[in-house]
């Protein structure tokens, strides 16, 4: 069962880092060429709104943001 458990969180950890590569790799691609990598989905557009939000949010925006910084950060 330790097993089952060491893969899915190395599973769930690869597809993680995927993600944020993909998206790293779309916001370059709208900032450079001005256009979505993919059809009506504006990368910047989201991240700006969500940065909006959790500053409008106060402490518990803040809480938030520490609760994804410490799922992306981890090791």
């Amino acid at each position: 069962m330790e097993n089952v458990f060491k893969f899915m969180g190395g599973f769930f950890k690869g597809l993680t880092q995927l993600m944020i590569g993909f998206a790293a790799l779309a916001v370059v691609t709208e900032v450079v060429f001005g256009a979505a990598m993919f059809p009506g989905m504006e990368v910047v557009d989201n991240l700006t709104g969500l940065i909006s939000q959790l500053g409008n949010g106060g402490f518990v925006g803040l809480v938030a943001l520490l609760i994804l910084w410490s799922i992306l950060d981890r090791k």
